[in-house]
């Protein structure tokens, strides 16, 4: 009679053990880092960064890291003038227009933009902008990958 409850406690104990392993793996796997990363948010005030970092007298672009993961980047972006046309191999954008007027271009098609205006921008899609407005334009882009000038190829237009 000793002998199934021998092997009922063994079982019970291998149980255990599997269990702790599988709890152990996945403390492993999760980073501190990582876990860091998901409860802490990145806060800032948009417009409190404008006021900081307004564009210079003599710039025709400022771009300003305002948030950042590996993933992803928040810039606050300032145009005076206008842009080279360009692309990027790896990133893609999401551009909310805060302030400002002008005349976007995605690839062939010329769009006339304001305030309010929120455009999607994929990677490899030649795109410029040209103020038109008597002030800097003010931008709120998010792009994924992270932001990487390197990742910006202007194009030479015939």
């Amino acid at each position: 009679m000793a002998k199934p409850r021998f092997f009922a406690s063994l079982r019970m104990t291998a149980k255990v053990v599997l269990l702790a392993l599988l709890c152990l793996t996945g403390c492993v796997s999760a980073s501190p880092q990582d876990r860091t990363a998901l409860t802490r948010p990145d806060l800032t005030d948009l417009m409190a960064q404008l006021q900081r970092n307004p564009i210079g007298p003599g710039e025709d672009l400022r771009i300003t890291t305002l948030v950042e993961s590996r993933e992803m980047s928040g810039l606050l972006v300032q145009v005076r003038g206008s842009l080279p046309p360009h692309f990027h191999k790896l990133t893609q954008e999401v551009m909310c227009m805060l302030s400002g007027e002008g005349l976007l271009r995605l690839g062939a098609d010329r769009i006339p933009i304001k305030a309010g205006a929120v455009v999607r921008i994929s990677a490899g899609l030649v795109h410029t902008f040209a103020n038109t407005g008597p002030v800097p334009a003010v931008f709120f882009v998010v792009t994924t990958p992270r932001w990487d000038e390197q990742d910006r190829f202007v194009v030479k237009e015939p």
